[in-house]
């Protein structure tokens, strides 16, 4: 008799670096929407030199910021770090407008979820 696995099996979250490399493939694919609702708590922290805020549209507001301060811009990967529930960022961004050095994003994953982002950079004059 074959062994049957019960339906109410739950399934193990995704690890923080499957997180974090989701999160960022959807935001080089500029897929804001889909990594809020796959990679984001709804009560995300998001902290910034700018804003203290809670939830998705913290996060969209910040997205929509970064897209005016560099408008079609293109960013650069310089290194990441993942250990245990945290993940670290380094990246540049570059466009007609500016361009954005010094970028670091921290990030608190659990459960799948990542439920505080911490964003910092500098912008320059092209």
């Amino acid at each position: 008799m074959p062994i049957r696995q019960s339906a109410n099996v739950t399934e193990k979250p995704r690890s923080t670096r499957q997180v974090f490399e989701d999160h960022l493939e959807k935001r080089k694919r500029h897929l804001l929407e889909e990594d809020l609702a796959k990679n984001y708590a709804k009560d995300v922290v998001l902290l910034t030199v700018n804003s203290n805020a809670v939830g998705h549209d913290a996060i969209r507001t910040s997205a929509a910021r970064l897209a005016e301060q560099l408008p079609d811009g293109t960013f650069e990967f310089l290194a990441k770090q993942v250990n245990g529930r945290f993940a670290l960022l380094i990246w540049r961004g570059n466009s007609h407008r500016g361009r954005a050095i010094d970028g670091s994003d921290s990030f608190v994953i659990e459960d799948g979820l990542i439920r505080l982002q911490t964003i910092h950079y500098r912008l320059v004059d092209s």
